[in-house]
């Protein structure tokens, strides 16, 4: 298993989470789904037609977006966790992307 693998499956571990034990529903299953998605792609379960910095970018934004909305209204240690890997990994992914698409 590759770290980007290993990161995609973090990544809807606590998507899975928080969608399982938070109040609200709909910004865990938005990162869980782009979650999903990343790690369909990084273990060759699926290719997606488009390629390039863009795909990773919204892939990205898809999972750290949530995970700072989710992480602004946490109330418990274990939302507050999950949050916490979810905006971490998807802005590190972000950057990734956008520095891709610089060079």
């Amino acid at each position: 298993m590759t770290l980007h693998a290993a990161l995609a499956l973090s990544v809807v571990l606590a998507a899975g989470y928080l969608l399982a034990a938070g109040p609200g529903r709909l910004l865990p299953a938005v990162a869980l789904l782009g979650g999903g998605v990343e790690l369909a792609t990084s273990l060759g379960w699926v290719r997606l037609g488009l390629r390039g910095p863009t795909v990773a970018l919204a892939l990205g934004l898809a999972i750290a977006l949530p995970g700072i909305g989710v992480w602004w209204r946490a109330g418990g240690k274990g939302p507050l966790t999950g949050a916490s890997v979810l905006a971490f990994i998807g802005l590190l992914q972000s950057g990734l992307a956008l520095l891709a698409r610089r060079w």
